[in-house]
């Protein structure tokens, strides 16, 4: 029998989902036939509802099942997306040529013809993700797994209104925490990822709603309009781009017309549509100000959470009372420390150490589990005190290792999760990837990597480019972050950056545990060493039973010369002057730097590449483009050529001939003996210019059309696949196309398949 609580949550998962996939099957022969445009967008609505329920209820669900119900529900929404815009795109222009200037009607039926043919274009792929969704029976294997849990009774008990507390808590926190761009009209990506924290706030919201006799009709209606204005907002902006790279085609003859068409006829209407959707946004924009002021007013927010609260008896956990601590005293010690990677006797010294300094909250950057210690034993010292925690990378492989391949996984994954319960499970399951504070009057980010990437490693040796690329798009006073595993406390501009190094694993020559204590009125930072009993810490790994390999490995504390990694720095900087002497501030170029910066951070264990290699792929992605410069085609090949002959570049007759060789095969063929630079390199050089080569050539991929859609990724190399998790904006079809094309490479480098999944936020 099951207990009460599990009961009770499994209740309200039925009655969240059933209807959901009522939903879905009555508005699927609409959106097959396109009868209805309305058919399409209720069916991305509950799509997205259902996404969202499947990862609340996930403890309810079968794992495997789980897995595959959230990836062909993410397929549906990607596709019902595309063609909701479309319609929503195309019903605009028709309303606006009723309204037109007679000389705007021109333009206005350009736009909408290839808005139409771009929708016909989009209804295959809809058709064929609906085709698998009944192919696949998914519906009805969800609903037959659902109809065996329990019905809905009359008394939902305490544990479902205690998960409230927690999801919404978030949910709000995540919101408010985005405050800073509300008054800034300019603001445009932090608006978007507004948008995208008030959609999660209202579909968390819905979920509940059985929970409450009025069904928190008010909250979801003040959430709703919050959003609906963001998504004017948002759906403005990317009409502005669009008429802008139209505009700019048009200008420049790279745009096909009709041969009775001309570009000047065209134009008037364009200029319509921005100007149109310019007044809306402006207009929208006021509405939303208004109503986020009438809300701060009226407390509305903290009202909702205060009524959630009290409806689960005032849940006061460990994690609200960290909380508290930080809204309530902006003087707060904070030990923010991280990748303890279970060794519990450094994780036991630094909180020793931390408390004689007055800490009184844990702030976790993740990586908690490790094959150095006691995984369960470091998970309960950090919950047993008030603590915020994000997920590590680490933690998750090591989770994700043992639902996948059960009791075949690898070694030191094994070690890492050994005694590991049930609950502890749960509990790092449900952390966040990354986390926002108020604390202060600052705005906090806390994540693993980078806010870009899980796997993104910040130190000192990191640009100070790229911490301003970060800085810009963070959105935060303060970053804080682990992984690197190398204490780190940088400014860049306004936004500081904080690296409390590791607890349990040193990588920096200095074997003491890391940590940092921060507070943020008087804003202080420390970064400190702690020495524990490492002989202590390796006769216990023995004693598990663990290979030597391991205990050694905490004595392997090796440091890369600071001088070393300082020149590596200062000769990118010498080579972006160079790309840019050809040509100037060029925003894809950057990007792809940006990209082959983190495919690199997520690949390099696996390609066994290290910190020159990636001076190397950096310099290779700052010029791939200079054979443009020149004109025509083969423009890789040029750059080849450009970059053995610019003698301003810092390289060495090696490295030029290693950088110039990946910049020619960001495209095109794939690296071969009979090439002239090839035939001139051993095995082992060969091997890392194909590796490397990989990388650039997937990262321009991902920007092929200069766009700069892929705002974050993520990858998961398993024993068959290469899984790239990507953020983007906007349409992506050229990007869809090309990254598949060119991770050919990358492919059979790692004798894996490339496998790529699109999150359009």
């Amino acid at each position: 029998m099951r207990d009460e609580p599990e009961a009770s949550w499994q209740r309200l998962c039925r009655t969240t989902l059933l209807p959901l996939i009522d939903a879905l099957q009555k508005e699927a022969e609409g959106a097959r036939t396109r009868e209805d445009v309305e058919n399409v967008h209720r069916m991305r609505v509950a799509s997205r509802r259902t996404r969202s329920a499947l990862e609340v209820f996930k403890d309810c669900l079968p794992r495997k099942a789980r897995r595959t119900w959230r990836k062909d529900m993410k397929a549906l929404t990607r596709a019902l997306g595309a063609a909701r815009d479309a319609d929503v795109q195309i019903e605009y222009l028709k309303e606006l040529r009723g309204r037109a200037p007679p000389d705007s009607l021109p333009g206005i039926d350009f736009a909408l013809d290839l808005k139409e043919r771009h929708r016909d274009d989009l209804q295959g792929p809809l058709v064929n993700s609906l085709e698998e969704l009944e192919e696949g029976s998914v519906l009805e294997r969800m609903r037959s797994y659902l109809q065996d849990l329990p019905e809905v009774g009359t008394d939902w008990g305490s544990y479902p209104y205690a998960q409230a507390v927690k999801l919404i808590r978030g949910r709000i926190q995540d919101l408010v925490s985005r405050e800073g761009c509300v008054h800034r009209e300019e603001a445009i990506e932090e608006h978007h990822s507004m948008r995208i924290s008030a959609k999660r706030l209202r579909y968390s919201l819905e979920i509940f709603r059985p929970l409450f006799e009025d069904g928190l009709k008010g909250a979801l209606s003040l959430i709703k309009e919050m959003q609906e204005k963001l998504g004017d907002m948002h759906d403005c902006d990317v009409w502005a781009a669009d008429m802008e790279a139209t505009d700019g085609l048009l200008r420049d003859g790279r745009m096909a017309l009709p041969p009775d068409l001309a570009p000047q006829e065209i134009l008037p209407g364009l200029e319509l549509v921005r100007s149109d959707r310019a007044a809306w946004r402006k207009q929208s924009y006021r509405e939303f100000v208004s109503l986020w002021d009438a809300m701060l007013k009226d407390d509305a927010l903290g009202s909702l959470q205060r009524r959630l609260e009290d409806a689960a008896g005032e849940v006061h956990d460990l994690t609200a009372r960290a909380i508290e601590k930080l809204e309530g005293s902006p003087g707060t010690v904070v030990a923010v420390l991280g990748d303890v990677h279970g060794n519990t006797l450094a994780l036991q010294a630094v909180l020793e150490d931390a408390t004689r300094h007055g800490a009184q909250v844990i702030l976790n950057t993740g990586d908690v589990l490790g094959p150095f210690g006691d995984p369960e034993g470091a998970v309960r010292a950090i919950r047993s005190r008030p603590s915020l925690s994000v997920a590590g990378n680490f933690d998750l492989k090591v989770l994700r290792a043992r639902e996948d391949i059960g009791g075949e996984e690898d070694e030191t994954l094994g070690y890492s999760a050994e005694g590991l319960s049930q609950e502890s499970r749960s509990w790092l399951l449900d952390l966040p990837e990354a986390m926002r504070l108020e604390w202060g009057g600052r705005v906090l980010l806390m994540v693993h990597g980078s806010p870009d990437s899980m796997t993104e490693k910040l130190e000192m040796g990191t640009s100070e480019t790229r911490l301003g690329e970060l800085a810009r798009s963070a959105g935060a006073d303060i970053i804080v972050s682990g992984h690197s595993h190398r204490p780190m406390y940088r400014r860049c501009g306004k936004v500081r950056f904080l690296n409390p190094g590791s607890v349990g694993r040193q990588v920096d020559g200095n074997p003491r545990a890391s940590y940092a204590l921060l507070s943020m009125r008087p804003l202080r930072v420390s970064l400190r060493r702690v020495d524990y009993d490492l002989e202590m810490a390796t006769r216990a790994i023995r004693e598990r039973g663990r290979p030597e390999w391991l205990a050694q490995a905490l004595h392997r504390a090796r440091a890369e010369p600071s001088e070393a990694r300082k020149d590596l720095e200062s000769r990118f900087l010498q080579t972006t002057k160079v790309y840019r002497s050809y040509l100037g501030e060029d925003a894809h170029t950057e990007q792809v730097i940006r990209l082959s910066t983190m495919l690199f951070g997520c690949m390099a264990g696996e390609l066994g590449l290290g910190t020159k290699d990636l001076f190397l792929l950096r310099c290779a992605a700052a010029l791939h483009d200079i054979g443009w410069t020149e004109g025509g085609p083969g423009h890789h090949k040029m750059s080849l050529r450009m970059i053995m002959e610019d003698y301003d570049l810092p390289f060495d007759p090696k490295e030029r001939r290693m950088v110039a060789a990946v910049a020619r095969y960001h495209r095109k063929a794939q690296p071969k003996g009979s090439h002239a630079l090839v035939s001139t390199m051993g095995r082992a050089e060969r091997r890392r210019l194909e590796a490397l080569a990989s990388l650039l050539r997937l990262a321009d991929g991902l920007d092929s059309s200069h766009g700069g859609k892929v705002r974050r990724l993520g990858c998961e190399v398993t024993s068959d696949k290469i899984i790239l998790r990507c953020d983007v904006t906007g349409p992506i079809e050229m990007e869809e196309r090309d990254a598949h094309k060119k991770g050919d490479l990358i492919q059979m480098v790692l004798g894996r398949s490339l496998e790529i999944h699109w999150d359009v936020g």
